[in-house]
């Protein structure tokens, strides 16, 4: 029996005022070679009704059930049930553009290119009336349509990772041993999976088209959650480890890196009103230990100001002169 060509791999967790639009779209694509591999984490809404209302009537789906709220446990269940040659991870409150699994799959050079990505839109629907799209811009000087490294691209890890408006080839997921991080809810997870991906990769091709809307208007969202302000630095943590394991050293590497790091640090303040002196005593020593890795030479000469600002904001020997003083 051949291989499907994708597997759509949609973890879930009370999804249900999305859902069927978003299976619906993944169901309805151009690009019919393929499977789709639901993944819930115990839905209490109608979730996996209206999933299991779709299974009837289409065999590509097949449902799994996660005994952890985890997004990164629910892809790594998908992952090992996955069939197919690629891999594409569609978020189950957002949903794709009918062509986008086959235009993805027809750039992949037969079967030989580790990542296809394409651009995306951010979806905001307030109501039914006031829909808008705004368009990702950050990646539009990567070369389109031509393979290329990491080394010879570095821009293509600037900006949000996006990791569901591609596809990944199983083998090289499964030759590099790339799996998502088991941690609760939604966790930031794509983060160091995105970075792991992209610099493991030995062909990756950009696709400058719009193909996948990401809704960032749902209340129940782990990226509109917050909660805990370490969660960033965490993940950035993470991508370190990543970084020293496989001995990056490329300046042009580590400048994107380090504006994906000091805009996390800004979300964080963010969180709070923009008010540094209100962050609490755990968040800001991991601020500082991510900090203190940092190369002063980039920081010196290639930073942005407003980033520069925060490094020698956080860096300061009084950063925790008032926790000192309680």
């Amino acid at each position: 029996m051949s291989k499907p060509k994708i597997s759509v791999i949609m973890p879930s967790l009370n999804v249900g005022d999305y859902i069927d639009q978003c299976l619906s779209s993944v169901l309805n694509q151009s690009l019919e070679d393929i499977e789709v591999v639901c993944v819930d984490a115990g839905s209490t809404d109608q979730t996996l009704d209206i999933i299991k209302k779709y299974q009837k009537n289409d065999s590509r789906i097949k449902i799994l059930y996660s005994d952890k709220k985890s997004y990164g446990h629910q892809v790594n269940m998908g992952l090992k049930e996955a069939k197919g040659i690629y891999i594409s991870i569609v978020e189950t409150d957002d949903y794709i553009d009918e062509n986008m699994l086959k235009d993805l799959y027809d750039a992949s050079q037969n079967n030989t290119t580790d990542i296809i990505k394409a651009n995306f839109y951010y979806l905001n629907d307030y109501d039914e009336n006031n829909v808008k799209l705004v368009k990702d811009t950050v990646k539009q000087f990567v070369t389109p349509n031509e393979a290329f490294t990491l080394k010879e691209q570095p821009l293509f890890i600037e900006g949000h990772p996006s990791i569901w408006a591609g596809i990944y080839l199983k083998d090289f997921l499964e030759k590099n041993n790339i799996n998502f991080l088991e941690v609760p809810k939604g966790g930031w997870v794509d983060n160091p999976f995105f970075y792991e991906t992209a610099l493991k990769a030995q062909k990756i091709i950009y696709l400058n088209k719009e193909v996948y809307y990401y809704r960032v208007t749902n209340p129940n969202s782990s990226t509109n959650d917050l909660n805990d302000d370490t969660l960033p630095m965490k993940r950035i943590l993470d991508i370190y480890k990543i970084l020293e394991e496989n001995q990056v050293l490329d300046e042009n590497i580590m400048l994107f890196f380090y504006n994906r790091l000091f805009r996390y640090i800004e979300i964080i303040l963010e969180n709070n009103n923009g008010d540094m002196s209100s962050l609490d005593y755990e968040t800001c020593c991991y601020i500082h230990s991510v900090l203190k890795k940092i190369d002063s030479n980039i920081v010196r000469y290639e930073l942005k100001r407003n980033f520069k600002v925060l490094y020698y904001k956080f860096m300061s020997p009084l950063l925790f002169y008032h926790f000192d003083k309680k």
